[in-house]
């Protein structure tokens, strides 16, 4: 199957992660632009470390 993503002559690729921590219910979790995320937690502290650990190894299987 042909790539879908647009052509970006001249542009960069960007390889960033950014991540955020939502809110659902009672719950808290971290994601990520990459299409990462993390279980939901009740502390939200846990939630943004989860985020934090995520962005400084995104290839660290959780």
């Amino acid at each position: 199957m042909a790539d879908q993503r647009p052509e970006t002559t001249g542009v960069a690729a960007r390889t960033d992660h950014r991540t955020e921590v939502a809110e659902r219910g009672s719950f808290c979790f971290a994601q990520c632009s990459c299409g990462w995320f993390a279980p939901g937690r009740r502390s939200r502290d846990k939630a943004r470390r989860d985020a934090a650990e995520h962005q400084d190894d995104p290839d660290r299987a959780d």
